[in-house]
C-alpha cells in the first residue's frame, strides 16, 4: 500500500466507523442537543466518505476496508455498553473514545506516509483538527 493509499484508507475507515457507531448509538440518545451534534457529525462523515471514495477512484486505489470482525466486535461492544447505560454522559464518553481511536489511526498513517503529497497531508491534518473539535463539543456532555 503506497503512502497516499495509507492516509486515504485511514480517513475512509474513520468515516465508516464513525458513521456506523453514530447510527447505532443514535436511537439511545435522549438529549436533543446531543442528537443535533450527532446529526452534524453523521453528515460530515458521509461527506468525507464520498469525497475519499472519489479521490481513491481517481487515483485507482482500493484501500483496505475495516474487517468484518472488527465491525462486529465494535457493534457488540456498543450494544452492550448502551444497554448497560444510555445516559448522555456515557454515550458521549463512548463517542469520545471512538473519536480518539480514529485520531490515533489517522495520525499513524500520516506519520508513516513520508511520500504522500502535501495536499493530502494537509487534508488529513484538517480532518484531525475537525475530529478534535468533535471531541471538544462532546466533552460538554461528560
Amino acid at each position: 500500500m503506497n503512502d497516499q493509499e495509507k492516509i486515504l484508507t485511514a480517513i475512509l475507515q474513520n468515516a465508516d466507523m464513525g458513521t456506523s457507531s453514530i447510527r447505532q448509538i443514535f436511537p439511545s440518545v435522549q438529549d436533543s442537543a446531543l442528537r443535533n451534534e450527532l446529526r452534524h457529525q453523521l453528515a460530515e462523515y458521509s461527506r468525507q466518505h464520498n469525497e475519499i471514495n472519489r479521490q481513491m477512484a481517481n487515483l485507482h486505489l482500493k484501500g483496505k476496508p475495516i474487517s468484518p470482525m472488527a465491525k462486529a466486535m465494535g457493534h457488540v461492544s456498543i450494544a452492550m455498553k448502551t444497554a448497560a447505560d444510555n445516559s448522555s454522559e456515557h454515550l458521549a464518553e463512548m463517542l469520545i473514545q471512538g473519536t480518539n481511536m480514529g485520531i490515533i489511526e489517522i495520525n499513524k498513517a500520516l506519520n508513516s506516509a513520508d511520500t504522500a503529497s502535501e495536499k493530502l497531508k494537509t487534508q488529513a491534518k484538517d480532518l484531525l483538527a475537525k475530529e478534535q473539535r468533535y471531541l471538544d463539543r462532546l466533552k460538554a456532555y461528560l
